[in-house]
């Protein structure tokens, strides 16, 4: 096994944990109440306790402050990689009802450069995945566990926004859009409609709960730094 592929399939798994094996509701079900994720509350001490506090499963080279720095200010928790990296950080502290909206509040100071979906080098300075349901689907690959299907959504600099981009694995488990073009340090709201985004991704009516979801940054694949904030999101019946 490769060490991209390596790392491919450590994040596969790490993905997993972004979904209980629990089964989820049908998203026809009673609708739940917002869910909000707020990132502006940290108080000080461990930035590692407050997010694990909230829900979330610190992964990968999120854990490591020599590769991934992580922070939090009045604009939310900021992410700022210090060489190539990967992290995760996977929440599922989610009623099992159906959203039909998440609202993410979130900018981007520096894209990673040479990073574009467009040219293949998929990396990104921010991504949001969410994943649907418990049915898992083939990854596409022996080294990579199935996965239910997800959308990752992030900001780029170039890529075509709207656009469903398709990776390297998860080909049928996995969409990638970029939901806008983000200036440095220019923050944006972002309202996706997750019905309507799973249709234009998978040419096909959503039938799953919302089930977990991820903040990711990965830079391991293009050339030098990268640094981004999110500061709150929200899952809208």
């Amino acid at each position: 096994m490769t060490t991209k592929t390596a790392r491919l399939a450590r994040a596969a798994l790490v993905a997993l944990t972004a979904f209980a094996a629990t089964a989820f509701a049908s998203a026809a079900n009673t609708p739940a109440p917002p869910l909000v994720v707020d990132l502006t509350d940290f108080r000080g001490g461990s930035i590692y306790a407050w997010l694990q506090a909230k829900g979330f499963h610190i992964e990968q080279d999120a854990k490591n402050p020599q590769k991934i720095a992580l922070m939090a200010d009045t604009r939310g928790l900021g992410l700022q990689t210090l060489r190539p990296a990967l992290g995760l950080l996977t929440n599922t502290r989610l009623n099992p009802n159906a959203y039909s909206t998440v609202e993410i509040e979130w900018g981007v100071a520096q894209h990673p450069a040479g990073a574009s979906y467009e040219r293949r080098v998929n990396n990104e300075a921010i991504m949001v995945h969410v994943f649907f349901g418990a049915a898992k689907r083939s990854s596409g690959s022996l080294f990579a566990p199935n996965l239910p299907p997800f959308i990752g959504l992030f900001l780029c600099a170039t890529d075509r926004v709207g656009f469903p981009y398709v990776g390297r694995h998860y080909q049928e488990a996995g969409r990638y859009i970029c939901v806008d073009r983000a200036e440095p340090e220019r923050a944006l709201t972002t309202r996706f409609d997750l019905r309507q985004g799973f249709r234009t991704a998978f040419g096909a009516d959503l039938r799953d709960a919302v089930s977990g979801f991820a903040v990711a940054v990965d830079t391991s694949s293009s050339k030098g730094p990268s640094q981004a904030f999110v500061k709150r999101i929200t899952f809208l019946p």
